[in-house]
């Protein structure tokens, strides 16, 4: 008879309880920045994918958790790993340290873009394949909206993030939600946005606003004010 393989639950209950809190945290990180990520058991540990294709592992031991993001998630994080025990694709992170949190998580972002990158090509062309296939009643409206803000600033770059079209340049800066099949929002979520005063900017957050189109007529009304909203944007970023 087959042996099967243990659920990810039961191969966290199997460690000691101050070790399971630690595989918990690690399990959470990763769900966390890779919201749609596929969780299974592979090689003994838990295993992560993305459209099909490896992301990150972890496993537990008795002093450390080990964390496998294959060797490119390692390279490009060499500097800030070298404090810890590490391997090729491998680091060891001690039990009696507090996890790295954001380094974690900017290694599995790190690992979603490669991993885009190879199903979909460029970043463009993952935006254009992204619009092609999108099912909105304001589609048209969207692609609008998608072409006006290319040709604002040539400093301005796009790619899929958050599962939609996001503008940016260090950083996302303007991303679109697609969510309501009546309307276009456009959030704008760089901190920096809560300083410039616009009538188009809707909303009381902390820390973004939101801009919102019904129509290609809003759009066009619109492109003057959006226009210097994200000149404004890049100059404070």
């Amino acid at each position: 008879m087959k042996e099967t393989q243990p659920t990810v639950d039961a191969y966290i209950a199997s460690f000691p309880a101050t070790t399971q809190k630690w595989l918990k945290k690690m399990r959470s990180l990763i769900k966390k920045a890779a919201p749609q990520v596929e969780e299974s058991m592979s090689y003994g540990m838990p295993a992560y994918k993305q459209l099909k294709k490896p992301l990150v592992y972890f496993a537990g031991y008795e002093k450390h958790i080990g964390f496998y993001a294959t060797p490119t998630g390692h390279v490009a994080f060499k500097k800030e790993l070298s404090r810890y025990k590490h391997g090729k694709g491998s680091v060891q992170f001690p039990l009696n340290e507090q996890l790295p949190v954001e380094l974690i998580e900017r290694i599995v972002k790190l690992r979603l873009e490669e991993i885009s990158k190879q199903k979909t090509g460029t970043d463009e062309e993952a935006v254009t394949k992204y619009m092609k296939q999108l099912k909105h009643h304001l589609k048209d409206e969207a692609e609008l909206l998608r072409q006006f803000i290319l040709k604002t600033n040539k400093s301005l770059k796009e790619r899929i993030k958050w599962n939609a079209p996001s503008y940016y340049t260090t950083e996302d800066l303007f991303t679109f939600n697609l969510s309501n099949p009546s309307l276009i929002r456009l959030i704008c979520h760089h901190p920096t946005i809560v300083n410039i005063n616009s009538p188009l900017l809707e909303g009381n957050y902390k820390d973004r606003r939101i801009i919102v189109f019904k129509s290609a007529k809003e759009i066009t009304a619109a492109k003057k004010e959006l226009s210097r909203i994200i000149k404004l944007q890049l100059e404070l970023v």
